[in-house]
């Protein structure tokens, strides 16, 4: 069972949810944090099935520490995966949907634990921007961000989000196209990565799951790189189920490249290439 959880503290997660009970079939199914539970009666694409969950929480989601636990205790059911509704926010204000996993490399300004990171699938995420990039609209842009805020989960967990800004939180063309995306959502093919290097937004690490069969967990931007330890990286490489690491050489200092990419040798974890992916076939 998946679950899907919006946050009456943002705008623009109560703008995709409601797209999303507009978009597809619910019902309502009890209450949570004392606000209506649905349960979708049909089936839509392999992520969104007949008995998936959705609920609202008052708190801003990035705080919502365990909330796996709660839910499972008071609903006695398993969850496999959770997506947050969310407004992305960026001091560039440019119109953007992205996904991405969560988790704190250093200290946790926005939830979540210092050093800690949430479960994450790569396969389902990388499906979420693959469906996005087919659904975008014209003016936005598509990527992956890396890795940042809370809450800490154990369960695999990842941030859907508009934005940039106040002025597209609240439109409902770009809402409706990451709810189409979602309820379309595949599992995509490739070989599972964590990526390491490069700026905030992955260029690298986007563009190479439009263009080659790799799907990626957790993503550390260079700013991150900074306070990595072999602990974090191989707990990442476990929540991810990830087969090794991805780098953006170019995008990296050459002393942190060496230094991971030599510590990856030496622990005989797989340092990939581009060329070792096979080409997507979109």
């Amino acid at each position: 069972m998946n679950l899907i959880i919006s946050s009456e503290a943002d705008s623009a997660s109560i703008n995709l949810r409601d797209r999303l009970l507009e978009m597809s079939e619910w019902e309502e199914n009890g209450t949570f944090d004392g606000r209506k539970m649905w349960n979708l009666t049909k089936n839509y694409g392999a992520f969104c099935k007949k008995g998936t969950q959705l609920i609202t929480i008052a708190k801003l989601h990035i705080y919502a520490e365990e909330i796996d636990r709660d839910w499972e205790k008071q609903n006695g059911e398993k969850i496999n995966n959770i997506v947050f509704l969310s407004r992305h926010k960026a001091a560039s204000g440019r119109p953007s949907l992205t996904v991405h996993p969560i988790g704190n490399w250093g200290d946790a300004e926005y939830g979540g634990k210092k050093g800690e990171i949430s479960g994450v699938a790569p396969e389902w995420m990388t499906g979420l921007l693959l469906k996005i990039k087919e659904n975008r609209i014209s003016g936005y842009d598509v990527c992956f961000e890396a890795t940042h805020h809370g809450p800490l989960l154990e369960t695999p967990t990842m941030f859907l989000e508009i934005g940039s800004s106040e002025t597209e939180w609240e439109k409902h063309e770009p809402a409706k196209a990451l709810i189409k995306s979602l309820l379309e959502l595949e599992s995509a093919k490739g070989i599972n990565v964590i990526g390491i290097g490069g700026g905030h937004y992955t260029p690298r690490f986007t563009e190479a799951a439009f263009s080659h069969e790799v799907c990626f967990g957790h993503m550390v931007a260079n700013y991150g790189v900074n306070v990595l330890t072999s602990e974090l990286i191989e707990k990442a490489i476990k929540t991810s189920g990830a087969e090794g690491i991805y780098f953006h050489k170019k995008g990296m200092k050459k002393t942190d490249y060496r230094m991971w990419n030599e510590w990856a040798e030496n622990n005989k974890i797989k340092v990939y290439n581009q060329s070792d992916y096979k080409k997507r076939d979109l």
